[in-house]
């Protein structure tokens, strides 16, 4: 059967960047291969000060031989830990959180270990359940590369301040992973935390799985550190730049994503074994946030629920990660895709600790995607854009205790919201302007469902029928992102990747006795919140049409009432 196919329209800044892998030599693919281990920031741009700040972010490369000397010193805090705490709280955002929270759910912690917690949220009733535990019995692992990330920071203040009325030396209870030097690591010091730990300087948050932002949880949990580095090791020589490209691992991945990005496939669309399903949440990120810039990129789709052939649209490709011994699970599936067209890509591991080679695969891979896509793979432009409208809202509110966002009122739902300007002026109903939204979507269109919710298996349950909804009636693809968790991944994209893009953000009504974070004048709600609409604000300017709908307190029972809206507003036509 032939594979699906079309060519999209690529903007004026696609034109003549693109470079195809299989219209490369061998020998010119080896030299590019060969300059990125040496780390060579020239393969990605001629710009001096473009490739300075590459060369500050290329230790990666190095794969496992970073980590190697330093692992004995992780396995003996590990250690020394385990019988003093009953549980860990590992605090940090996107790079220094995703792994971690990877980890946790795929392994959980082994027999004699402490409970691991992964807080990378600011929502209240997340805060509240570690608030819960026995705080004294409690590590918290403070983690943010720049020492300066808002939610990271508010979650050690409030943690803190409990604390320190709880213990005469509330630093015990505390460890930083942070960049030398930075904020955060001064803090450290002067409150006496009980360890420091270096963030390795010259790799970013997002390609740092393979450093001790993988290897500290790793340790933690208790799993065989020597069974990950021998994964990791593996795959580090299987992708040297002296191996065919045809058999690199690597390399054989970048020229499969590139091609199907070349022919119009660029909703990378992945099918995993329910066991390797945290793995794509990590995924998610990496693809995200170093492909999606410049009004081009390739979307990650993850967490869908898997569907017949006839609803996918021609704009998708798909990765089917399984794990040797279950590919039954979906093999019909696959079979079925393949049969109508659909270019599907297996990889299957030999057990879990294979996602220490994954990473190391998939961060090579999409580098290469860079280079070929002419972008660089290493920066996130558009992140600090919902930052500065976040600070802008947060200022406000102090100054005035209120934020400036007049909800129009559904009186129905008694459902706040509000529309971002190009959606339409002239649907002030709520009901019309969801239908507004679904009109007249492009075969290539993607939908983004945005909560700034509780991180629950429920909602996130509620929110994957929405999104098989959506998909069953326009044959479009959906994402999903808990906020803020979604702006340290794939915000990036959203914002700075294709106009092809609608999204609808949900937030919720605060209540009066939300945690107030020390020193800032606010609560944890008011600062999710305030990033609600900062991000919301950040993609009317990068004109991708957004409604956001303010619940009740009752959210729960209204995004059940939701789904009989958005059922009616994908039937208009």
């Amino acid at each position: 059967m032939q594979e699906k196919s079309f060519i999209i329209k690529k903007t004026y800044k696609d034109i003549g960047r693109i470079k195809r892998p299989k219209n490369l030599s061998e020998e010119t693919k080896k030299d590019i291969l060969e300059k990125l281990f040496k780390k060579s920031p020239e393969i990605f741009s001629s710009d001096r000060e473009i490739q300075k700040q590459i060369r500050e972010r290329l230790d990666w490369i190095e794969g496992p031989n970073y980590i190697l000397p330093k692992i004995d010193g992780l396995k003996d805090f590990a250690e020394k830990i385990k019988d003093e705490f009953s549980n860990v709280v590992w605090c940090g955002m996107g790079g220094s959180a995703l792994f971690p929270l990877v980890l946790l759910q795929i392994f959980g912690p082994q027999d004699g270990y402490p409970n691991f917690y992964v807080l990378d949220t600011n929502d209240p009733e997340n805060i509240a359940q570690i608030e819960e535990l026995p705080l004294e019995k409690t590590l918290f692992i403070i983690v943010s590369k720049s020492g300066t990330t808002i939610e990271t920071l508010s979650q050690f203040k409030y943690f803190w301040g409990i604390l320190e009325n709880l213990k005469s030396n509330p630093g015990e209870n505390f460890v930083a992973l942070t960049d030398p030097g930075s904020p955060l690591e001064n803090l450290a010091k002067e409150l006496n935390f009980r360890k420091i730990f270096h963030h390795p300087p010259f790799i970013g948050g997002r390609y740092a799985a393979l450093t001790e932002i993988g290897f500290l949880p790793a340790c933690l949990l208790g799993l065989d550190i020597n069974k990950a580095l021998y994964y990791a090791k593996n795959m580090y020589e299987a992708c040297l730049p002296d191996i065919p490209w045809g058999y690199n691992l690597s390399a054989s991945l970048a020229e499969f994503l590139m091609e199907r990005y070349i022919q119009g496939q660029d909703k990378l669309t992945f099918i995993s074994d329910p066991i390797l399903r945290p793995f794509t949440l990590w995924l998610e990120q990496l693809v995200a946030e170093s492909l999606g810039k410049e009004y081009t990129g390739i979307v990650p789709i993850v967490g869908e629920s898997p569907g017949s052939p006839t609803v996918y649209g021609t704009d998708r490709n798909f990765i089917y990660l399984t794990i040797k011994g279950r590919e039954k699970i979906y093999q019909r599936l696959i079979m079925e895709l393949r049969e109508e067209g659909f270019p599907v890509k297996t990889i299957s591991l030999e057990d879990r600790y294979e996602i220490f080679a994954e990473v190391y695969r998939w961060m090579l891979a999409i580098a290469l995607c860079g280079y070929f896509m002419s972008l660089n793979p290493f920066d996130e432009p558009d992140v600090v854009l919902t930052k500065q409208k976040t600070k802008e809202f947060l200022e406000k509110f102090k100054k005035e205790k209120d934020f400036g966002i007049e909800f129009y009122l559904d009186e129905e739902t008694n459902w706040g919201f509000f529309y971002e300007k190009t959606v339409t002026i002239e649907y002030p109903k709520f009901t019309a302007l969801l239908k507004k939204l679904f009109k007249d979507l492009s075969p290539w269109t993607y939908i983004g469902f945005l909560a700034y919710l509780p991180i629950d298996p429920q909602i996130e349950e509620i929110f994957r029928d929405f999104r098989t909804l959506v998909r069953e009636k326009k044959n479009c693809s959906t994402v999903f992102g808990f906020g803020p968790r979604y702006l340290h991944s794939s915000g990036q994209l959203y914002k700075g990747g294709p106009i092809i893009a609608r999204f609808i953000v949900f937030t919720r009504k605060g209540r009066k006795a939300e945690q107030i974070i020390p020193g800032e004048g606010y609560t944890f709600w008011d600062q999710q919140f305030a990033q609600a609409c900062g991000d919301f604000k950040a993609l009317e300017e990068k004109k991708k049409p957004v409604i956001i709908i303010h619940l009740t307190e009752n959210y729960k029972e209204d995004l059940k009432k939701f789904y009989n809206y958005l059922e009616k507003a994908l039937r208009f036509e």
